[in-house]
């Protein structure tokens, strides 16, 4: 399927970003939220709340459900492709990483990272939470060995999972985000019959480290284009009381990982080093459209298919993609905790560059295929060109620009550049003395 851009006429908002979120009703829970979502917003610039709602909240079908089910056995090809070495090129092909799911790493990292940050075999339940009704309504179970997905299963809003009740408590898996105010408890409970189930179905890895991840659907469950953008955001989420003061986290692990509970404890921008580096060594990645579930939203849901579009146009030829350190310096919303109302909005990037995809010489299809250029927090160039790309596409449909070995031929030019200039300092030093 190639996708092809809206035209400029239809990237028009009706209403501004204020305006976007003062149109989500005060019963929608998450809406105090919502600033820390900025592509919601974006969507809720060209729609109104009442189709917004629908397409968002009430809609996990089965035939998605095996969508995604076919996305993630692809995704263990592609792994187990990555563990037999037949992707040779690794350092400059991404992939997804499945730990969050809507995350992108490098190939040659997914192992080596997966498992110091989570062990060398763990399991992770994603729990999908109605932004409304607070209830949960659909989840799926990830598990990993060495850094690579093993096995998977899902939970759909039928399944008699969700009914489970806690042994002490009484109260329905579903049930536990109305229960408490505070997500994380409420993540502990679920926690407590989700592991039951984990053991129950998969008996050979009950002693594997086991999370449980809760996040709200509309809200918390979309990033933007930049991995540093989508990198950010987690953080902005996750410290959501901490950095903003507002009543408990966007998203959550229950326990958090050691050490993902230490890069939480640092700043923003830290933080967006820190992880960048261990999922591209800080190159900033365009992440990728599924492709698949937009040719099947274009044939069965058009107008959720055109909502993404739209937003996938707005932010590409509109907006442009910030460069890291536009991210990393960016000023994010204020929230006033006395009068529970948001001072300001809006994430404030410094001008500088941003990236547009006919400005590098790409279409708007290859744009949404994932991009990893040869740029980090550290660039000071002054235009992004062609020649910044190192790859387009994700997985097996990877097209690399750059010449094999290119890597460690630029590698030896930054060695020869050091060495010449530590010859040079010594020289103007023995002509001073």
């Amino acid at each position: 399927m190639i996708i092809e851009a809206l035209d400029d006429s239809e990237l028009k908002p009706k209403r501004s970003y204020t305006e976007a979120y003062k149109q989500i009703p005060d019963s929608v829970y998450s809406k105090r939220w919502a600033p820390l979502s900025p592509t919601v917003l974006i969507n809720l610039q060209f729609y109104d709340w009442k189709d917004y709602q629908f397409l968002v909240t009430e809609r996990m079908d089965a035939s998605e459900a095996e969508l995604f089910k076919n996305r993630m056995e692809a995704g263990l090809e592609l792994d187990e492709a990555l563990n037999m070495g037949e992707i040779k090129r690794k350092s400059e092909t991404m992939v997804y990483w499945g730990y969050p799911p809507n995350l992108t790493i490098r190939a040659d990292l997914h192992s080596s990272s997966s498992v110091m940050i989570y062990g060398p075999s763990h399991d992770i339940s994603f729990l999908g939470v109605n932004d409304i009704t607070r209830e949960v309504r659909f989840g799926f179970n990830l598990h990993m060995e060495d850094g690579f997905p093993t096995d998977f299963w899902f939970m759909l809003p039928d399944d008699e999972t969700l009914e489970k009740r806690h042994m002490k408590l009484g109260y329905k898996l579903k049930e536990m985000p109305q229960k408490f105010d505070d997500l994380a408890i409420a993540a502990s409970r679920v926690r407590d019959i989700m592991m039951d189930i984990r053991n129950e179905r998969n008996p050979q890895w009950a002693t594997s480290s086991y999370q449980v991840a809760l996040f709200f659907i509309m809200i918390g469950g979309v990033t933007k284009f930049s991995n540093y953008d989508a990198i950010t955001q987690i953080y902005d989420g996750v410290n959501a009381r901490n950095m903003y003061q507002l009543p408990h986290s966007l998203f959550l692990y229950e326990p958090w990982p050691p050490m993902l509970n230490t890069f939480f404890a640092l700043t923003r921008d830290q933080w967006g080093i820190s992880l960048s580096r261990m999922l591209s060594m800080n190159q900033l990645c365009m992440q990728h459209i599924d492709k698949t579930l937009m040719e099947y939203g274009k044939k069965h849901y058009y107008d959720e298919y055109l909502r993404q579009l739209r937003n996938y146009c707005y932010q590409l030829k509109v907006e442009g993609v910030p460069l890291p350190d536009q991210t990393l310096k960016s000023e994010v919303p204020k929230y006033d905790p006395n009068t529970g109302e948001w001072q300001s909005i809006e994430f404030k990037y410094p001008k500088g560059p941003r990236i547009f995809y006919e400005d590098i010489g790409l279409s708007f299809d290859e744009a949404v295929s994932g991009v990893l250029f040869n740029i980090t927090h550290k660039w000071k160039g002054e235009k992004v060109t062609h020649d910044d790309i190192i790859s387009i596409g994700h997985g097996f449909d990877t097209k690399y620009l750059k010449p094999e070995g290119w890597a460690e031929e630029e590698k030896r030019k930054r060695r020869l550049r050091r060495k010449v200039k530590k010859i040079r300092k010594v020289i103007r030093y023995k002509k001073d003395v």
